[in-house]
């Protein structure tokens, strides 16, 4: 009798506890407690407030963004350095339509992330009014991994377990989960049962899923190598994402393989190994080598989509990922391995040393040194075009970007993190910049985008705990679009030093060079160009937020400066800001690329250039396109070369 009143009590706590009524959106910020999340970020509007709100009752660091894009860049950046996902959330209408951006990013990078949308009520469906119209399965469908709207709080918990589960299986990227202002009322409280609808508290927790690839593929695979005269293995961010990094040194150096990093992955050989090869020399390299490894990378636009002359069609491939989504189908590939890219490689490793491998390969040799030779050569040919520039004004991006790199040796053993948000910044800072450890560059991946970098900011100096220099280089586009959450950071603490190259325009010279003749229906530069108001000293405004400012405008001013503002920011945990005025007219690499002239032909006549336009097109006049170019252009090259 006593055992069958036992049971019975037990059966009816049971009962209880399921019937119980609970707030849903508490049980979903205990979830994403559990889920490791420390610090989110969030704008507060509409009925995030009561979603927000209960995620810092629950303990959890909200930074409060001035624009929702800053929160969902902050989610793309804390993805990329912890291979977990970043976790953001935003308000109704304007708020979702502002958050795209950071999430479009974020997927374009393969960036883990969970973005919480709080909707209007879903009465408004349809309407202009009460923000009814921006809808999160509109939004953000085919620019994230999944967008799911939960029209009721029962399947809220499963759609956002299953989200943070879905973010880091590859091919990794953000998932959005939406729900309207009904749950965020008195409907948000159901019972216990109710709640935990295809979810279980406690189980499934954060974990990482390593699957090994096909030995005999891997045999094959390492066959396949040792059979090359001069290969290279060419690395992508999904490799960063499942933390190859001490795999793949092992695997270089055991071979003498020389590699290059892309992307997020850029330092997993540090860059200043004999067998890196960076960017600037890959078209050589490949156009020399005869076998390539595409080792995690998703070939895209700013890898001419596997086309030559990056890719040529001369060698032979073998593809290695962590999915076959992944795989590039129009790359003549001889053997596709899938697998956990770590996993792999160790399997790979012993495949080495199972075929007797335990020096560098010695008819390589040879390879290397060529490798060796022309990446020195780059050098002191780039050291050599920067030289000119020194102790003139105004200061040229190119010698900024080499003396940044520089001080970054110098001071800090390049143990750092950059951000490069910007056109100019792209081209004269990211062939100086430094990687020594993957996940260290962080960059607008192939959305191309600007404004990214005080959101990525705010989340490397919390997940490093604001024990690492974090450079953020970007231009006036930059600022225009996101330069405001530059005063988030001041607010956070956050060690970044942001340093903007202020040329007075967007996309450096490329109006004045091509259009300033034809498009000018008021007459007013300023207005008609994508020129900003000139001279702008920016750092007096960040001064006001907080920002120990520096201002440089001379060569020699810019290392004491950047000595001055990183020591600061490190040693007061104090966000900085260094104005620097950089030449209008400098060139950005895009413009010295003659295959760029015959869009510009098809736009313009040559008649309509000015003479800074037509000097710069009959000096990059090469054979191979001038059958592209128009008749215009045809002979008024040819006049202009006579003269």
């Amino acid at each position: 009798m006593a055992e069958k009143k036992a049971k019975k009590e037990q059966v009816s706590q049971v009962t209880i506890q399921a019937d119980e009524k609970v707030n849903v959106l508490q049980l979903c910020a205990e979830l994403v407690k559990g889920e490791g999340v420390e610090h989110y970020a969030s704008l507060i509007g509409g009925n995030i407030g009561t979603f927000d709100t209960t995620l810092q009752m629950n303990g959890l660091k909200r930074v409060h963004v001035r624009h929702e894009q800053a929160a969902g860049f902050f989610m793309d950046a804390w993805g990329r350095l912890s291979r977990r996902p970043g976790f953001a959330c935003v308000g109704p209408g304007t708020g979702t339509t502002n958050a795209t951006t950071g999430v479009v990013q974020a997927h374009s990078a393969g960036a883990p992330g969970v973005m919480v949308v709080a909707e209007s009520y879903s009465m408004d469906d349809d309407k202009f009014g009460s923000q009814g119209l921006a809808r999160v399965e509109n939004q953000f469908k085919g620019i994230s991994k999944w967008t799911r709207r939960v029209p009721y709080p029962a399947n809220l918990l499963f759609q956002l377990k299953r989200a943070f589960r879905s973010a880091v299986i590859p091919p990794t990227g953000p998932c959005v989960v939406g729900y309207p202002n009904e749950i965020a009322g008195s409907e948000a409280v159901i019972p216990r049962s109710v709640a935990y609808t295809n979810y279980t508290p406690g189980y499934l927790p954060p974990t990482e899923f390593k699957t090994q690839a096909d030995p005999q593929l891997v045999e094959q695979l390492l066959k396949w190598l040792m059979a090359a005269e001069r290969p290279v293995i060419m690395i992508g961010h999904c490799a960063h994402q499942d933390n190859c990094q001490e795999a793949m040194r092992e695997f270089v150096h055991l071979l003498g393989i020389p590699a290059i990093a892309r992307r997020t992955a850029r330092g997993m050989i540090s860059e200043e190994d004999p067998l890196h090869f960076g960017p600037d020399i890959r078209r050589k390299v490949m156009g020399e080598a005869d076998r390539c490894i595409v080792f995690g990378l998703r070939i895209g636009y700013l890898e001419n989509f596997g086309q030559p002359p990056y890719f040529p069609a001369t060698i032979r491939y073998a593809q290695v990922h962590n999915t076959p989504d992944i795989t590039d189908l129009g790359l003549p590939t001889d053997i596709e391995v899938i697998g956990n890219l770590q996993a792999v490689l160790k399997q790979m490793i012993q495949a080495a040393k199972d075929m007797g491998t335990k020096a560098p390969v010695a008819k390589w040799k040879k390879w290397r040194q060529f490798i060796v030779d022309t990446s020195q050569a780059y050098k002191t040919k780039h050291d050599a075009t920067t030289d000119k520039y020194v102790g003139k004004k105004p200061l040229h991006p190119d010698l900024l970007g080499r003396y940044i790199a520089e001080f970054l040796t110098e001071k800090y053993n390049n143990d750092y993190i950059t951000i490069i948000d910007g056109f100019t910044a792209s081209s004269y800072f990211t062939n100086w910049n430094v990687c020594v450890n993957s996940g260290t560059t962080l960059d607008a991946s192939e959305t191309i985008g600007m404004g990214h970098a005080p959101g990525m900011a705010l989340a490397a100096g919390l997940y490093t705990k604001r024990q690492k220099p974090i450079i953020a280089i970007f231009g006036d586009g930059a600022m225009g679009a996101g330069g405001m959450d530059i005063e988030t950071n001041a607010r956070w603490g956050i060690p970044a030093v942001f340093i903007h190259e202020n040329n007075n325009v967007l996309v450096a010279n490329m109006f004045e060079t091509w259009y300033a003749k034809a498009c000018s229906p008021t007459g007013n530069m300023l207005r008609d160009s994508w020129q900003v108001t000139p001279n702008v000293r920016y750092d007096k405004v960040f001064a006001e937020m907080g920002c120990h400012t520096e201002f440089v405008e001379s060569s020699e001013q810019v290392k004491p400066a950047l000595e001055r503002a990183v020591a600061i920011s490190l040693k007061e945990q104090k966000t900085s800001f260094v104005e620097c005025f950089v030449d209008p007219h400098a060139m950005h690499s895009m413009m010295m690329n003659p295959f760029f002239m015959p869009m510009l032909a098809g736009t313009l006549h040559w008649d309509d250039l000015p003479e800074q336009g037509k000097k710069h097109a009959s000096s990059m006049a090469i054979p191979a396109i001038m059958p592209m170019l128009t008749d215009s252009w045809r002979e008024g090259i040819a006049a202009y070369q006579k003269k």
